[in-house]
């Protein structure tokens, strides 16, 4: 595997660590205001792993035909976030009070999940077979990070001083990067870039998954298993789940024969 995806793997792993230090002991639980340290402290954190991410994935020469075969790993990840945006979308619609807004959401959610399915089914059987007959699907299910996006500006416009609101913009907009270049070395594999698609998914794992899970365990801990029946909780755990395939697929996009 190529040296600097490793450092890459490495540096979103402290990334983590730095985020649970920082949101157990530096930062204050009910506002999301730091209380120790500079705000741009966080940021520059962030940035750092972010900007190694990308340079990693983009300075190899990764083989995205790779991800166009088993892998049990990948398969599990995908169905798990398949489960983590299903049980969203459910709960969304149980809770919705004849929202359409949320209905929508919920239909978006679904996708995501009919998706997510269609992928983890495809790596865990031995014969590839795209997930679904056309990329229309894959497409639709990239919508709801679209939606997010807006949606956070819309409904919670956030302060500098506050980093998780901001940072979520960043994570979404990884996942989204990420999952449409995946569905685009599935289905078109002729046309797709490789440099974008490994650099969207460490980007994604540093992003989705080691800076998003302590805010999750950290939720647990403080609500208990009853936050896992919120739309919320849920949601972030699709989030990490799609953080982990992306360090998958840059990692099975980037092995060589000696790492096989």
């Amino acid at each position: 595997m190529n040296f600097f995806i490793v450092v890459s793997l490495i540096l979103s792993v402290l990334l983590g660590i730095f985020r649970g230090i920082d949101l157990a002991l530096l930062t204050d639980a009910e506002t999301g205001l730091c209380i120790v340290g500079s705000v741009w402290l966080r940021y520059g954190a962030l940035a750092v792993a972010v900007g190694v991410a990308v340079a990693a994935g983009r300075g190899g020469q990764p083989k995205p035909d790779a991800l166009r075969g088993h892998c049990t790993p990948s398969g599990v990840v995908a169905l798990a976030a398949a489960v983590c945006y299903g049980e969203v979308a459910v709960l969304r619609i149980l809770w919705m009070h004849s929202s359409v807004v949320m209905l929508l959401r919920a239909v978006l959610e679904a996708l995501c999940a009919f998706w997510m399915i269609g992928l983890g089914l495809s790596w865990l059987r031995r014969g590839w077979k795209n997930p679904t007959r056309s990329l229309t699907p894959a497409v639709l299910g990239s919508v709801i990070f679209y939606w997010c996006v807006l949606a956070r500006f819309m409904e919670n416009s956030s302060s500098w001083h506050r980093v998780a609101p901001t940072a979520m913009v960043w994570q979404l907009l990884a996942g989204l990067v990420f999952l449409s270049a995946l569905a685009r070395a599935l289905y078109l594999p002729g046309t797709s870039d490789g440099r974008t698609l490994c650099a969207g998914g460490l980007a994604a794992f540093a992003l989705c998954l080691c800076w998003e899970l302590p805010t999750v365990l950290q939720t647990l801990v403080q609500e208990g298993g009853g936050a896992l029946l919120t739309p919320t909780l849920l949601f972030r755990l699709g989030l990490c789940c799609v953080g982990a395939l992306g360090a998958l697929s840059a990692v099975r996009c980037t092995r060589t024969e000696q790492d096989v």
